[in-house]
């Protein structure tokens, strides 16, 4: 078993026994305020209709589930590493001036740009106490990356889930209640039973600057990079 497999075996067995979750109004009034609006993040589309076709369809299993709030079709990706948050005057450490989100922008692109094209695998349904997500199989390049982007880039912020401890994702719903939080439980272990989703070549990644509100953040695209030929 990977890594990562191993790490997501763990969080699954951490949601299973959670008697209660992160709501989507905890995250948004304790991370998203303070005047604090934009976030920047380097992360994948997942664009392919295959792809997103198999999101809704997990998606569908478990929107009438009470207490779920499902992101829409917009949202869907995969980070790469998490940026921080874009103000005019930082003054905290997980926070970025738009200039110095141009610079971090031109300085990873040595590291993306040199990046071979790469497959993911969409995996099994699992959850955090944050999020209901997909697990994602790409034989440990996006968590490569995460790591090579902290050592390359040395303005990147670094946070308590970067590096090894990495586990890149796909969110598909957040907490508004706990109301069907047993319920969800077990449909996601059903769905889990279901096995994995279909696979999409990595061409390119994004550095967006995410707008967030009550609502699924919209994203702004600051840079895009291609990725080394197949």
């Amino acid at each position: 078993m990977t890594d990562t497999a191993s790490a997501f075996e763990r969080a699954w067995k951490r949601f299973q026994k959670a008697q209660s979750v992160r709501l989507l109004q905890q995250t948004q009034e304790w991370e998203w305020t303070r005047g604090r609006t934009d976030y920047a993040a380097f992360l994948i589309a997942t664009g392919e209709d295959a792809v997103r076709n198999h999101i809704a369809s997990r998606i569908g299993q478990i929107a009438a589930i009470p207490g779920l709030d499902p992101y829409p079709e917009h949202y869907w990706h995969v980070t790469v590493k998490g940026v921080g948050f874009v103000r005019d005057e930082p003054s905290q450490p997980d926070e970025v001036s738009p200039g110095d989100l141009q610079r971090l922008a031109e300085d990873a692109r040595r590291v993306l740009e040199s990046t071979p094209c790469f497959d993911v695998t969409v995996g099994r349904a699992n959850a955090f106490e944050e999020v209901v997500f997909l697990e994602v199989a790409d034989g440990g390049i996006v968590r490569s990356l995460n790591k090579r982007l902290l050592d390359s880039v040395p303005a990147l912020g670094r946070y308590p889930i970067d590096g090894d401890a990495f586990l890149p994702h796909i969110s598909i719903a957040r907490f508004s209640s706990e109301e069907g939080l047993a319920q969800l439980k077990a449909t996601l272990a059903a769905m889990r039973d279901e096995g994995g989703g279909p696979s999409f070549r990595v061409h390119d990644i994004m550095l967006i600057q995410a707008h967030l509100s009550a609502e699924a953040p919209a994203f702004e695209m600051v840079a895009l990079y291609n990725l080394a030929g197949d």
